[in-house]
């Protein structure tokens, strides 16, 4: 993840959207138990998942704005989607991300 501020103050940050799964313990066991079962299909996908991320299948870079998601590109391959990630950041840097201010 990258993280910076604008010319104005505003922080920023970039990074690229990993696979989400819920948190699932509560220290309650049953309500923990509950909550395994319904993340466990996310668990059991995730190395598919991993895998064709690998094999070409883009990555969304989110572009968050004081914590708030203000935008997502989608970029093929790791390399492309740090390059487009450090492009975006410098931008922010230089001000030049008009697209996404508010």
């Amino acid at each position: 993840m990258a993280e910076v501020t604008d010319p104005n103050g505003v922080s920023w940050s970039v990074q690229r959207g990993w696979f989400k799964s819920v948190p699932w313990e509560t220290g309650i066991e049953f309500l923990d138990f509950i909550i395994f079962i319904v993340v466990l299909p996310f668990m059991i996908v995730w190395p598919f998942w991993f895998m064709l991320k690998w094999l070409g299948v883009p990555w969304s870079i989110e572009i968050r704005r004081d914590g708030t998601k203000v935008g997502e590109e989608r970029v093929r391959g790791w390399r492309r989607s740090g390059r487009r990630i450090d492009e975006l950041t410098h931008a922010v840097a230089a001000g030049a991300l008009s697209q996404y201010a508010q």
